[in-house]
């Protein structure tokens, strides 16, 4: 983790060089200690830990950044999705309708879609697992009838987001990704 923000410090300051260079003698420990954390890491664990530093530098960046803007897609998926407000934090609401607005185009098919979409905010979770639990929301997508939402949403505790259990987490996190797609499935559909 500090090397993360020794990294992104180095990045954004602009009379910081180089902190050091690979090549010296010094940098040798430095590297084979890095190599060694890396080395101890089996692909889950590694997968996690990326995911895991990417949405840190994502969240220090957006921060260093300012506030984006939003495109008017994004802002209609997300105006839907703030009913999930008071259950679902509200960046995790917002990377659902960015990545569901650039999803909806894909021509994947939809089980995919949903698995993509909530990829990155459940890093611990394998792609096969989310689309088991992605299927029926899937099928609901597809045939237009929103009683396996609601009964999702029901079945989930509505208590604070950290609260939740990680598989209570990724079926909300689903259903809500399947709202967001069918927002923004019909956003695609419209004459513009």
């Amino acid at each position: 983790m500090a090397t993360e923000h020794d990294l992104l410090a180095s990045i954004l300051t602009p009379e910081t060089g180089y902190p050091w260079q690979p090549l010296a003698p010094e940098a040798e420990g430095y590297l084979a200690n890095l190599e060694a954390e890396f080395d101890a890491l089996d692909g889950g664990e590694l997968r996690t830990a990326i995911a895991a530093g990417w949405q840190v530098l994502a969240a220090q960046m957006a921060t260093q950044m300012g506030t984006q803007e939003i495109s008017p897609a994004v802002n209609s998926v997300l105006d839907q999705l703030r009913q999930f407000q008071s259950r679902v934090p509200s960046a995790l609401l917002h990377r659902l309708a960015t990545s569901a607005t650039a999803l909806a185009r894909s021509g994947q098919p939809l089980i995919d879609q949903l698995v993509h979409c909530v990829d990155d905010i459940l890093p611990g979770w394998n792609a096969d697992d989310l689309a088991v639990l992605a299927r029926p929301l899937a099928y609901s997508l597809r045939d237009g009838r929103g009683e396996i939402l609601e009964l999702n949403l029901r079945a989930i505790p509505a208590t604070d987001w950290d609260s939740l259990s990680d598989l209570e987490r990724a079926r909300l996190t689903l259903t809500v990704a399947s709202v967001a797609l069918k927002v923004a499935q019909g956003e695609g559909s419209e004459p513009q």
